[in-house]
């Protein structure tokens, strides 16, 4: 009970001071410390009447003025005390405690255990502590006991009820209306709407409103996040929208008055939702900025008949200045319900409530230079919304107050603005900001955009002043005059789409054949005038858009045709995000790096393929026309956000730039796994091809002698080695065979790394899928000594990021100065079983004489280690003693030619590949797939 102490001085007291010892002695009520003590006593601070009998409705005055801090305490009278021993003390108690019990009215749930209530004094108080987030968009998954309650509890709405102010608990005749919620099984919510800013979510979205758009259902509203409003229906979906016919304002819902008018007059209440369409929003997920489309949606309150004209809801919101007409509402409602609403929206305006509190001024007035935010535009989104990035962060900036559409106004606005220095002026005290202006001529680009016919102004709009209303119209019917942007009779960017694979492939390939004509045309203007060609074929183009997988939308000015373009020559570091996950947060860098650069900038582009599968052109971009030095490449390579994935002509540039990148340590150089990912790369290029570009042998100038053992052995032309002594190594394959096959997520992809058992001796290695086939079979290398396997799903598993420290070991080598036989001769696979019971598990001295770029393979001069290091002593020399191969005559310095006596022998007495005479003259069936060799 709300028990403190009522104060009786008696006129015959001689002072205000009682003892506490004697006070201490009476039985009759508990005595609680005053809030002023000195050395235990307590000091009577209020005077009240000697005889309660008689003055009870002073009690209750005493209770209003000082509410629950009342002192009682008894005079050291014995008459008095007996007076008061029994009856009237629990009498006194009694009506105090009634006193703590207040009626009320039950107006919503907030959560479960949670209720807005109104008082008998009309004041509304929350009570309980409830869920935090109960019936959100990021919380889906519910405790189903809260469920329940929540349910049970919403059939108390609009009773009466008492609340005890000091438990703070409600009262139903006296028993308590909370709940104890244990702990239960949690159910997730099925959901209808964006929830976070993923843009995977988009898609649902979209599919929903074609089923259901002009379609009806009713739902509860359960809760509401800024101005987006959360339905609950058929007690399993969460449906996330916001109305069509008004917008709740942005900022004004900050007001707690907003908060307050939802809980008490909406929350709990079932509406009728028909579906309209979408708008799209913009937000910033992981410094990349999406679009995305929020449900709108008609609302009506299912308790009100379907022939009234006027909506309570939005009469509410519009009245108190929370929310204003929509351009859908205006064409959508009924007359006399726009009118009303319309009426609402001036009163609201006139008694500056809510959003009008600042009036229908132009609230650029309000700015002054100090309020100006300086910063860059990064991105035109639509002709009249722009990405403009500060020294903190990149602002979303929508000019709402004019309406703009098409191609042909996004493209007058990307000229105008993309990369410029602007000013961010601020609308308003509390309002979002609104506008631009251009640093370099203060040019407003509201006005620019309406002087060049591209658009209007919106009549009504609440931060439009009816002035610059009359302003904007002058200047468009002096456009129109003109006949000038929109107005023009002949508007001349016209983009065809062709980025769709199924509609855009034949239009695409028509465009891929200009280009081969255009560059044909060109090659015969340099034959016919005897001309040196300096320039490259190149294209001007748009870049429309980056995307996350290393791709770009862009449009080719010359045929105004939108395109799929990649980057040729260069790897995407996405593709090793399997192997390692880590790896995907350079790629969102190159992405980030590309959108800074390039997005929405003009550059040239020289086309090298078109895939017509993929629909997919290729080629390199350049910032500047014929000027190599702009390579886009180079720069992608030197900021270490990819690397060099074959050999083309500009190949010793590129590999100087990725040097550059894996000295300083820069992008994914910095990871231990970087030379990880490049030997897989490698391990994935096509190792049966012939290579004939020029460079594609580096010369090895230091060849240091290193001692290892051959540990697989496929043909003449490729066998695997490893150092022999490497005890970081031997340790990590300890811990390699002691780990649990983790199930691999399927589909398992070709080039996907793990770990795999073995056939012949059942232990777990490293290894990487080569092929996969039906019924769960695959096969695979096992990195670190170059065989292969066939081997079943379950004999796969994960491979964990700390067995990703060491890069593979098994290198893939060749013997240096000879030429052996391809796999197609007669002579090859008997040419194998001789080399490979040479070599096969033998530990030998090595040195690397050359190294093919495009697949890292080594060629090399393997030697017993008990020889001296000479020539003489090699397997290489031995090969061409047993006519296992012969000299290799087209690199222009080969030690091998000392024992030139040896194949002449050999090819005397038809020993190995001599021995098949319908080819020892003819050198073309010697010409392999690998012509290492300029």
């Amino acid at each position: 009970m709300y028990l403190a102490y009522v104060v009786f001085k008696f006129l015959r007291a001689k002072n205000n001071i009682v003892e506490t010892k004697k006070l201490r002695k009476l039985n009759y009520l508990e005595i609680f410390k005053e809030k002023e003590q000195k050395k235990g006593k307590y000091k009577i601070k209020n005077i009240m009447i000697l005889n309660y009998e008689n003055y009870k409705h002073k009690f209750t005055m005493l209770y209003q003025k000082y509410k629950l801090i009342i002192n009682i305490i008894f005079y050291k009278n014995n008459q008095f005390i007996y007076f008061f021993r029994k009856q009237i003390i629990k009498e006194f108690y009694q009506q105090l405690y009634q006193m703590a019990l207040q009626p009320c009215k039950i107006l919503s749930l907030i959560s479960p255990n949670q209720f807005l209530i109104q008082t008998q004094q009309l004041k509304t108080i929350i009570v309980g502590n409830g869920i935090p987030n109960f019936l959100t968009r990021s919380k889906l998954n519910v405790n189903q006991k809260a469920l329940d309650t929540y349910f049970s509890q919403l059939q108390l709405l609009n009773k009466e009820a008492v609340y005890n102010i000091k438990t703070n608990q409600l009262q139903i005749n006296g028993a308590d209306l909370f709940q104890e919620i244990s702990d239960d099984a949690e159910i997730h919510l099925k959901f209808i709407g964006v929830q976070n800013e993923e843009p995977k979510q988009t898609q649902s979205v979209l599919d929903f409103l074609k089923q259901h758009r002009n379609k009806t259902l009713d739902a509860i509203l359960v809760s509401f996040e800024g101005n987006i409003l959360n339905f609950f229906y058929n007690k399993n979906t969460l449906i996330s929208l916001i109305p069509s016919a008004i917008y709740i304002d942005e900022f004004t819902i900050q007001d707690q008055g907003y908060a307050k008018i939802m809980q008490k007059e909406w929350l709990n209440k079932e509406f009728r939702i028909t579906f309209k369409g979408t708008q799209i929003m913009t937000l910033n997920y992981q410094k990349n900025f999406i679009n995305f489309p929020i449900l709108k949606a008609d609302l009506q309150l299912t308790s009100q008949k379907n022939n009234e004209l006027s909506n309570e809801f939005y009469i509410s919101l519009v009245s108190s200045g929370y929310a204003y007409l929509t351009d859908w509402g205006k064409l959508n409602l009924q007359q006399n319900s726009f009118k009303l609403l319309f009426q609402l929206q001036e009163e609201a305006k006139k008694n500056q409530l809510g959003l009008w509190k600042n009036g229908e001024l132009d609230r650029r007035i309000l700015n002054s230079v100090s309020s100006q935010i300086l910063g860059q535009i990064v991105e035109v989104i639509e002709a009249n919304q722009y990405l403009v990035k500060t020294d903190k962060q990149i602002v979303n900036i929508k000019l709402d107050r004019i309406f703009i559409e098409g191609l042909e106004a996004k493209e007058f606005a990307r000229k105008l603005l993309i990369g410029k220095q602007v000013h961010i002026l601020q609308v308003g005290d509390n309002l979002p900001l609104q506008t631009i202006q251009l640093c370099e001529n203060n040019l407003d680009i509201e006005e620019e955009l309406i002087a060049n016919g591209w658009a209007t102004a919106k009549e009504n709009h609440p931060q439009l002043s009816k002035f610059k209303f009359q302003q904007f119209q002058q200047m468009n019917q002096l456009a129109k005059q003109k006949k000038i942007g929109q107005y023009s009779s002949e508007l001349t960017w016209r983009i065809e789409d062709q980025t769709d694979q199924k509609q855009g492939k034949s239009v695409n390939e028509i465009i891929w054949s200009s280009i081969q004509r255009d560059k044909q045309s060109q090659k015969q203007s340099v034959m016919n005038t005897g001309l040196t060609q300096k320039e490259d074929c190149q294209y001007e183009v748009l870049v429309d858009k980056i995307m996350p997988d290393g791709q770009y939308i862009i449009t080719i000015l010359k045929y105004h045709s939108m395109i799929n373009f990649t980057i040729s020559g260069i790897a995407k570091l996405s593709e090793f995000a399997t192997s390692f996950p880590n790896v995907t947060k350079y790629e969102e860098l190159r992405q980030q790096y590309c959108y800074n650069i390039l997005m929405q900038r003009n550059v040239w582009v020289n086309f090298e393929s078109f895939n017509i599968s993929e629909n997919m052109f290729y080629g390199k971009i350049y910032e500047k026309k014929n000027n190599k030095d702009s390579d886009f490449t180079l720069q992608l390579l030197k900021e270490g956000l990819t690397f060099i994935k074959n050999n083309n002509d500009f190949y010793s540039k590129y590999e100087e730039a990725q040097k550059e990148a894996e000295q300083l340590k820069k992008g994914f150089w910095k990871e231990s796994y970087a030379q990880f990912i490049i030997d897989l790369s490698y391990n994935k290029q096509t190792l049966k091809r012939q290579v004939s570009n020029q460079g594609n042998i580096q010369k090895n100038e230091n060849q240091q002698i290193q001692k290892v053992i051959v540990t697989a052995f496929n043909d003449c032309n490729e066998f695997y080695i490893r150092k022999q002594i490497n005890p970081e190594f031997d340790e990590l394959e300890i811990q390699v065979e002691k780990a649990t096959l983790t199930p691999l997520k399927k589909p398992v992809k070709k080039g996907t790394l793990c770990l795999a058992r073995f056939s012949e001796d059942n232990r777990i290695y490293r290894a990487q899928v080569l092929q996969a086939f039906k019924n769960d079979k695959f096969l695979i290398k096992f990195i670190d000594y170059g065989n292969n396997d066939g081997v079943n799903y379950q004999d796969m598993g994960v491979l964990p990021a700390q067995f990703t420290n060491i890069p593979q070991q098994a290198k893939m080598c060749s013997l240096a100065y000879l030429r052996v036989p391809p796999s197609s001769h007669e002579f090859a696979e008997e040419a194998s079983d001789i080399l490979r019971e040479l070599i096969l598990d033998q530990q030998f001295d090595y040195k690397v004489a050359y190294t093919e770029k495009s697949s890292n393979r080594q060629l090399v001069t393997l030697q017993p280690q008990d020889q001296p290091d000479k020539l003489e002593f090699t397997i290489n020399k031995i090969v061409l003693e047993k006519g296992l191969g012969r000299i290799e005559n087209r690199v222009s310095y080969n030690p091998l030619k000392e024992f030139k006596n040896l194949e002449e022998e050999a090819k005397a007495n038809g020993i190995g590949i001599w021995g098949f005479d319908d080819c020892l003259e003819d050198e073309k069936q010697f010409e392999d797939e690998y012509d290492y060799y300029e």
